[in-house]
């Protein structure tokens, strides 16, 4: 899902913070972000919360902070629905005449946009694939076994045949025939 533009309410000023270096401000953010997605799972209705500190640096400031992002997701065995809250930590740089091949990020000296920071930091925090508990043993576990011949994924330490050797996938079972000498 491309980003969205935004009314860009996360507009700080930081002019007089950066008058002398090592000084901060602290801001709050509570913003949802409804619609971001990665493959099965995306962001809820309710907002992003936590503060963030900007500090003043040598021709910029740094942003840094963590914050909790609440989402929602379809279990990847039974595709019920599993709720969470990540809290991904934000440290960005936004420096004047930024280098163009760093990751840091361009501003004009006096106002630092978070909006775009904010939200991709929330689409990245989401779940790749989530699962609703690690027992899950999917919406029919007699006739699709969340383990390898069966063995739920969960019995790690039970994963071995009665000759004490790993149990192994089946669809790699040609790879056995191969003499590599």
């Amino acid at each position: 899902m491309p980003l969205m533009a935004t009314n860009r309410k996360h507009r700080v000023h930081v002019g007089g913070l950066r008058q002398r270096l090592g000084q901060r401000l602290e801001i709050d953010i509570s913003e949802a972000f409804p619609g971001l997605q990665v493959i099965a799972s995306r962001t809820t209705e309710s907002p992003v919360t936590g503060t963030l500190t900007i500090e003043s640096i040598e021709r910029g400031v740094s942003v840094t902070g963590t914050l909790k992002v609440p989402w929602e997701a379809d279990c990847r065995r039974c595709l019920e629905t599993v709720v969470g809250e990540s809290e991904p930590f934000v440290d960005e740089v936004f420096q004047v005449n930024a280098p163009e091949d760093s990751e840091i990020i361009e501003f004009d000296g006096d106002t630092v946009d978070l909006d775009d920071v904010l939200r991709e930091t929330a689409m990245a925090s989401l779940p790749l694939s989530p699962l609703c508990g690690a027992n899950c043993l999917g919406p029919d576990p007699e006739r699709f076994p969340a383990g390898l011949n069966g063995v739920g994924s969960e019995d790690t330490d039970e994963d071995e045949d009665s000759e004490g050797a790993m149990l192994a996938d089946p669809r790699w079972a040609v790879l056995d025939q191969l003499d590599l000498n």
